[in-house]
């Protein structure tokens, strides 16, 4: 008698998940602009639920709470906002300088590649890739994610007040939605742990880096250290691929200004930097609370970044985590945790 050596496949659960994976790409892709941020806003709002304890515990009042820590968070973003800004008007002013220093530089490459390799990179570049025309695509879908956000700042406000004062409404909802209260009280509570512990360890994190990257960067007299670090610690929070784009502008303008050797210095800076946020920062301040698989944390920002811009990479790890916690409470879903849990080799 042979062994049965063939899986079975239930067509009725592949069908549904497809449906399930296809509707959520389809309300993503044509509702980006309404779901953005209203998710945005519930995790703010879920920061938010920390300090709003707090002053309840000092005896005040559930709406003086909330305005304080409403007020709290504006006036951090405002200086944040500001000081970004100034930096960058004061960089635009030296606009000429560093398009001058970089034709320069791009002068002795072109003459060295030609001397030594026989290639004119000019026409390497003309020929086989745009690079100012990718940069400038690049530039403009940046620009766009965040003048969205800050277009829609006011909506996310009024979403953020709405869900602290309506929270209990919010948990009600869920709660019966589910039918499970022991396993949705489950879910909330760790999904909200997840958000506060994520968000507020990167915080921590980004406040390292920038001491880090600023002490670096002044070391490979690096023009605008100071814009330059907060840049590459603030793009951080996108995993993998915002310290390469914070980095790489601070390598580009150290080498411009300063040379090779301060452009060497700041590469070493930010690859020492990687060491320490990879293997001390992150399992000290953030632990596992996320515990994801690389392959799925890296997919998952790409996924939400092509649907929602910078926003959606910001918010992906946050994203994946409470969806790991929702599938963890679910019948039938132990495959899809299997896949989305980090495992050890």
């Amino acid at each position: 008698m042979m062994k049965n050596n063939k899986i079975e496949i239930s067509n009725a659960n592949l069908l549904r998940t497809l449906i399930v994976l296809s509707l959520i790409w389809i309300i993503f892709y044509y509702g980006a602009t309404i779901l953005l941020p209203l998710l945005v806003s519930a995790m703010i709002a879920t920061l938010l639920d920390k300090p709003k304890k707090k002053l309840r515990q000092w005896g005040l009042p559930n709406w003086l709470a909330i305005t304080v820590s409403i007020l709290l968070m504006t006036i951090f973003f405002l200086l944040l906002f500001w000081l970004i800004s100034s930096q960058i008007n004061s960089m635009a002013s030296d606009w000429p300088t560093i398009k001058e220093k970089a034709t320069d530089k791009y002068g002795v490459f072109s003459s060295w590649a030609q001397s030594n390799f026989q290639v004119d990179p000019k026409k390497l570049m003309d020929n086989n890739f745009d690079f100012m025309g990718k940069l400038k695509t690049f530039s403009t879908a940046f620009i766009s994610s965040l003048s969205n956000l800050i277009s829609q700042s006011f909506i996310i406000l009024v979403y953020i007040i709405l869900f602290l004062m309506q929270k209990k409404m919010f948990i009600g909802f869920f709660k019966k939605l589910v039918n499970n209260e022991r396993a949705a009280g489950s879910i909330l509570k760790n999904s909200s742990q997840i958000i506060t512990d994520y968000l507020y360890g990167k915080g921590k994190i980004m406040i390292f880096l920038f001491v880090i990257y600023y002490a670096g960067f002044l070391l490979g007299q690096v023009p605008y250290a100071l814009f330059l670090a907060l840049f590459a610690s603030l793009f951080s929070i996108i995993p993998y691929v915002g310290n390469l784009i914070g980095g790489a502008v601070a390598v580009i303008l150290s080498y411009l200004y300063a040379g090779g050797t301060p452009a060497l210095i700041v590469i070493g800076v930010i690859a020492a930097a990687q060491l320490v946020e990879n293997y001390i920062l992150t399992p000290w301040i953030i632990g596992d609370e996320i515990d994801l698989n690389p392959f799925i944390t890296v997919f998952g920002v790409i996924v939400l970044s092509v649907l929602g811009g910078i926003v959606g990479a910001i918010i992906a790890l946050p994203i994946l985590g409470v969806l790991k916690v929702f599938f963890e409470h679910t019948k039938g879903m132990e495959a899809y945790v299997f896949l989305l849990k980090k495992h050890e080799e």
